[in-house]
C-alpha cells in the first residue's frame, strides 16, 4: 500500500557494490572447495532426531510457527537459523538486511505450503512459480489498482453505515463481539467488491458467511493436527464441505457470467476474461476469499481494541478525520484514504505491526545464493519470519510496551525505521499499548 522509493547511491557506494559482485562471482567460479562449513547458516549441518518428521513435533509444542520461529531466532537477536520442516531443511532469516538479498526471489517452495493444498487445490495461485505465476500477478494485479480500490470505497462505507446503525440500537450493557462483527463487515465488503452483483442479496452473503465458516473450521482442525489420514472421516468430512464452497463459487460464476446489467467488478472479471480453466477460476476464488477474509477482519478488530486502550491517537485520529473529510464521503475520502502521510496510515501501519497478521512468507532460489553472507544451496526454502522482525528489539524500541506520550508531532523523534533498513525509505510509526 505504501510507496517504496528506491534512493540512488552515490558513486563510490556504486562501486562498492560492483567488486563485491565481481568477488562473489570469483567466489563461486572457482569451485565449491573453497567453501567451508563456516560459509553455511549456523546449524546447517545439525540434523533432527526424527527425520520423518523433522521440527515438526518442536513446532506443535510452541504453539504455532510463529511461536516457534521467536524461540528459533531469539525474539530477533539471532538473525539467522536452520530447522527441518518434517524432510526439508528451512534457513530462516529475520534481520531487513537479509531480506534485501532475497526480496527479488519470487519462487515459493510448495512443500511448506501443501496443508492447503486440498482446500484451495494445486491449482491455485499458491502453487504457481516461475513464468506461470508472473503471467497470473500481472493479470490480476490490474484488478487492484488504485483507480479500481477507489470504486471500492461507496461500498465499504455503505456496509459501514450498515453496521454503525445496527451497533446504534444496542443498548448500554450489550456486549460488542469484534471479531464477529468485522469478520462480517469483511465478508460483506469481499464478496460485494470482488464476486458480483449477486451479493449485493443479503440472503446469497449469509449462505457464503455459512459456507465459509464451515470450511475455516476444517482449516483450522488441519493447522492444529496436521493433514488428515487418508480415507478418514475427517478427510471425507473436509473433501465435502470444499466440494460445497466450490458449488457455490462455480454457481457465483455462472451468475456472474449471465448478469446482464453488470457493473464492473475487476477481481472476478479479470478471472473470467483470462482464458484459464474454470477450476483455476474457482481455485483463484477461493485462494483470494480465504486469504482476504480473516487477515482483514482481525486486523479491523485489532485496530478497534487498540484505539479503545489508546485514547489519545483514537482522539487525534478522529480529529484528523472530521478536519479532513468532515460529512463529505466522496473525493475527499478518496484523497484522504490513499495519503500516505496521515494518521489514519500511521494506525494502520502500527496494527499490522502489532498484530502479526502474516507471521512469514517463503521463497526458494533456482541457483546458490548468499544471503548474510552465508551459502544457501538451490532451491533450498528461505523462511522470512516476518512476525519475528516486528517484533524484535533490533529492529523497534520496546516493540511491546506503551509510549502513551507519543504524538504524530514526536514520531520523528521516538519512531523507529525498519523499512529505511530494507528500503531506503523511512516509514513512520509510533508505538502504542498491545
Amino acid at each position: 500500500m505504501l510507496g517504496l522509493v528506491v534512493l540512488l547511491g552515490i558513486c563510490s557506494i556504486v562501486m562498492a557494490c560492483c567488486i563485491k559482485f565481481v568477488v562473489l562471482l570469483f567466489s563461486i567460479w572457482n569451485g565449491r572447495s573453497k567453501i567451508t562449513n563456516s560459509s553455511y547458516a549456523p546449524g546447517w549441518n545439525e540434523r533432527p532426531k526424527d527425520l520423518k518428521i523433522g521440527d515438526l513435533d518442536k513446532i506443535k509444542k510452541h504453539g504455532s510457527l510463529h511461536n516457534y520461529l521467536l524461540h528459533l531466532h531469539q525474539n530477533g537477536d539471532k538473525s539467522i537459523a536452520v530447522f527441518w520442516w518434517g524432510q526439508q531443511r528451512v534457513v530462516s532469516i529475520c534481520s531487513p538486511d537479509m531480506f534485501k538479498d532475497v526480496i527479488k526471489l519470487t519462487d515459493r517452495p510448495k512443500e511448506l505450503f501443501t496443508l492447503l493444498e486440498p482446500i484451495i487445490t494445486a491449482d491455485s495461485i499458491q502453487y504457481a512459480n516461475g513464468q506461470e505465476w508472473e503471467n497470473r500477478r500481472k493479470w490480476l494485479y490490474q484488478a487492484f489498482k488504485q483507480p479500481f480500490l477507489e470504486s471500492y470505497i461507496p461500498i465499504f462505507v455503505k456496509i459501514a453505515n450498515e453496521t454503525a446503525d445496527l451497533w446504534s440500537m444496542l443498548g448500554a450493557t450489550d456486549v460488542i463481539e469484534l471479531p464477529d462483527e468485522f469478520l462480517s463487515m469483511t465478508i460483506k465488503g469481499i464478496t460485494r467488491t470482488c464476486y458480483g452483483n449477486v451479493f449485493d442479496n443479503a440472503e446469497e452473503v449469509y449462505n457464503m458467511t455459512h459456507v465459509y465458516y464451515e470450511l475455516y473450521d476444517e482449516i483450522e482442525q488441519l493447522l492444529k493436527t496436521g493433514p488428515h489420514d487418508v480415507g478418514s472421516v475427517r478427510e471425507k468430512q473436509l473433501h465435502a464441505i470444499c466440494e460445497k464452497m466450490k458449488r457455490k463459487l462455480q454457481d457465483v460464476i455462472d451468475k456472474r457470467c449471465n448478469e446482464q446489467d453488470k457493473r464492473s467488478i475487476p477481481f472476478i472479471d479479470a478471472l473470467l476474461q483470462s482464458g484459464i480453466p474454470e477450476k483455476q477460476v474457482i481455485a483463484e476464488a477461493l485462494t483470494f476469499l480465504i486469504g482476504g477474509l480473516h487477515n482483514t477482519g482481525y486486523l479491523l478488530a485489532w485496530t478497534v481494541h487498540y484505539l479503545t486502550i489508546n485514547k489519545h491517537v483514537y482522539h487525534e485520529l478522529l480529529t484528523e478525520m472530521k478536519s479532513r473529510v468532515g460529512s463529505n464521503c466522496t473525493e475527499k475520502l478518496k484523497n484522504y484514504i490513499f495519503d500516505p502521510n496521515t494518521c489514519l496510515r500511521y494506525v494502520i501501519n502500527e496494527s499490522l505491526r502489532l498484530t502479526v497478521i502474516s507471521s512469514f512468507a517463503a521463497r526458494y532460489s533456482e541457483d546458490d545464493i548468499f544471503v548474510g553472507g552465508h551459502l544457501i544451496p538451490a532451491r533450498t526454502p528461505i523462511l522470512m519470519a516476518l512476525g519475528v522482525s516486528l517484533r524484535s528489539e533490533s529492529n523497534w524500541k520496546a516493540p511491546e510496551k506503551s509510549c502513551s506520550y507519543i504524538t504524530l508531532n514526536t514520531i520523528y523523534m521516538h519512531g523507529i525505521y525498519l523499512a529505511d533498513k530494507i528500503f531506503g525509505k523511512s516509514l513512520k510509526f509510533w508505538h502504542w499499548q498491545a
